[in-house]
């Protein structure tokens, strides 16, 4: 299969102005319905949220196919093919590809916003040591194959913190998820890496999407388990206490859309798209989150709350890091069943109070507000960014641009003919300085 550039940004404004521009690297485990994978999603609300207040950064997005959601005037998809399987997905690596693909002899890129920290070593001595683009990395870390979380023979966790390392920053649901990578870390490495990781680490809280739905109301007492249903997440726990539930009383009936098959009698799993999902959601009655063995932000949690459903979480602390006092908690079976039998048991009164406190929860979580940390670790970044002094191959540079009045990164290579070995990332750098040269998504300009 051939490997292109999508035909999507032929119809992008090639004329406009980018300071910066960023190679995003996936981390995809929902291939079957992108466009509810997680990573999708948080990258979909980054981009657009960061458009609202800078519009100098333009993104190139690495995907396994054409995504629509992330299809914006400031941003291209490179398509390439990627394994699903999670195990494969951390450790498939298409070097050839990728440097095909990236076209750096014609493209930049001054920051790379890797999702998937296991490759970032790997992205590094790539574009290190077979380009002349020496970009900075940042990124965030979804998910790590914690020993107390996995059932492999082997895990990449190492890998994970290695990538971790060669980053300036990179963020992470919680604070809880950040502990598990320290604790770890501290029995491979010694301090000054530990030091190092905590250093890089910084929690940020992803934003609450505002859904688009149309509010539903239903008869039916709904529960709703709106998360994948795996062991990391507690399932089997939860089907067990809905079997008991059902024992005492069968007034209720529960939702989880992301289930293949329907196991039980008081169970659904009807599909929808993002708005039928979103429309179903407000229905319910109240959503739970169990105990996870992996503690990370839970997004499935912030869709249900954003339209109003009142959650059950376990009493653990990344559950208070995401809902706050808006959280019914729970820290056991037992108070989980009083708890839920209570709510069920009520006319709706109590329902109406923690719906509210749901949706005041929304209003201080949306991605407008969240989207400051992510604003900051890029900024942080960019005053970073190496720049190189007033040089005779500078002087060269500048006056071949002020000459021609518009070129490419290529005509500069083939004009000093450079070619892998020196650096064309301080020359950028010191360029966006230059009061008279604008940069396009892959052009030098006199303004």
């Amino acid at each position: 299969m051939k490997l292109n550039l999508n035909n999507f940004i032929d119809t992008k404004d090639i004329d406009k102005e980018y300071g910066y521009n960023i190679l995003v690297y996936p981390n995809i485990t929902y291939q079957k319905d992108l466009e509810k994978d997680s990573y999708v999603v948080v990258l979909c609300n980054i981009i657009k949220e960061l458009n609202k207040i800078r519009d100098d950064i333009y993104w190139t997005i690495i995907s396994p196919r054409q995504i629509d959601s992330l299809d914006f005037d400031n941003t291209e998809q490179i398509i390439l093919p990627l394994p699903s399987y999670p195990n494969a997905m951390r450790t498939h690596f298409d070097f050839k590809t990728i440097i095909r693909e990236i076209d750096w002899k014609k493209k930049h890129y001054d920051i790379v916003y890797t999702h998937l920290p296991e490759h970032a070593l790997q992205l590094k001595n790539l574009l290190y040591n077979n380009t002349n683009i020496n970009p900075s990395f940042i990124g965030y870390t979804h998910w790590t194959e914690f020993p107390e979380i996995t059932n492999y023979d082997m895990t990449v966790m190492d890998v994970n913190f290695l990538g971790i390392l060669e980053m300036e920053r990179c963020g992470i649901n919680t604070q809880g998820q950040k502990n598990l990578i320290i604790k770890n870390a501290k029995t491979h490495f010694n301090d000054d890496v530990v030091n190092r990781l905590d250093e890089i680490l910084k929690p940020q809280y992803l934003g609450w999407e505002i859904p688009k739905y149309k509010k539903q109301t239903s008869d039916k007492k709904i529960i709703v388990f709106n998360h994948r249903p795996h062991k990391y997440k507690n399932y089997d726990w939860f089907l067990k206490q809905m079997d008991k539930l059902w024992v005492q009383r069968q007034d209720f009936e529960v939702w989880v859309p992301l289930a293949d098959t329907v196991t039980k009698p008081y169970m659904t799993n009807d599909k929808y798209d993002r708005f039928g999902y979103f429309s179903k959601l407000s229905s319910c009655y109240i959503g739970v989150s169990c105990k996870q063995k992996y503690g990370g932000w839970a997004i499935s949690s912030t869709d249900g709350m954003s339209v109003g459903v009142p959650y059950m979480f376990s009493d653990d602390d990344y559950y208070h890091e995401l809902a706050g006092d808006a959280g019914i908690y729970y820290k056991d079976e037992n108070e989980f069943m009083f708890e839920l039998n209570k709510f069920l048991d009520d006319d709706r009164k109590l329902r109406g109070l923690w719906s509210k406190k749901s949706l005041d929860r929304f209003e201080n979580g949306k991605w407008g507000t969240a989207i400051h940390q992510f604003n900051d670790m890029l900024n942080e970044t960019i005053d970073k960014l190496p720049c190189i002094s007033e040089t005779d191959s500078y002087t060269k540079i500048l006056d071949f641009i002020h000459k021609k009045k518009s070129v490419s990164k290529q005509d500069i290579l083939d004009y000093l003919n450079w070619g892998v070995r020196i650096s064309f990332t301080s020359y950028r750098n010191r360029l966006r300085k230059e009061p008279t040269i604008k940069f396009t998504k892959d052009r030098y300009e006199i303004k």
